[in-house]
């Protein structure tokens, strides 16, 4: 009896060192990665260079670095290959617009770095949401359609919310890999904080 509950010990020992070292692994770099929360929108042109590495034919979406796990040429960040359910609720520039609102399901193959980028991309650790209160910042890839489902004509930016779903909600498909150690794991991996392409660098 006495042994079996050394084992029992030896095994949750075991267990939480797993979940240590795989918190670790998450909060690498200083990054914050929700699988929900508050969002801003805008949108881009030029998504064939993605920083995940890999373009693909759906709607795509580059998202601000707090999220996105890694820096302008260190490459794909844990946030490559993620799905999520965009959903807008207000133009921030014309606060009596009431709609209509579009929800749509992108997936994250670019990078919306913080310098350059303030007012929508720079959220940091000291200050982790943007000008707009939003945590996470979606820059939506015009190439690829998703703008033009998601912005009303005549409104550029929007804030909403935003919610990790799997990949099989996304209505895509992924090119090739444009160069190696191109990474979008974060298609197959479970929602944050599961482990997908992993962070790199520090978190701005």
């Amino acid at each position: 009896m006495a042994r079996i509950l050394q084992i029992l010990q030896l095994i949750a020992v075991a267990t939480l060192a797993s979940c240590l070292t795989l918190a670790e692994k998450r909060a690498k770099g200083g990054y914050v990665q929700n699988p929900s929360g508050q969002a801003s929108f805008t949108h881009y042109s030029g998504c064939n260079q993605p920083a995940c590495g890999v373009a693909a034919n759906g709607y795509t979406a580059a998202v601000s670095q707090l999220a996105f796990g890694s820096g302008p040429g260190l490459g794909p960040g844990d946030a490559c290959g993620r799905c999520f359910a965009v959903s807008a609720s207000a133009d921030p520039y014309s606060p009596a617009y009431g709609g209509p609102f579009q929800t749509i399901v992108v997936k994250v193959t670019d990078l919306c770095p913080a310098q350059g980028n303030e007012e929508w991309c720079g959220q940091s650790t000291g200050d982790p949401t943007n000008q707009h209160g939003a945590s996470v910042h979606f820059d939506i890839c015009e190439d690829t359609g998703g703008a033009g489902v998601f912005f009303p004509s005549g409104h550029g930016a929007l804030t909403g919310t935003y919610t990790e779903v799997l990949c099989s909600q996304w209505s895509g498909s992924d090119g090739s890999p444009l160069w190696n150690g191109a990474c979008i794991s974060g298609e197959n991996a479970g929602n944050w904080p599961a482990i997908g392409c992993g962070n790199k660098g520090s978190a701005p």
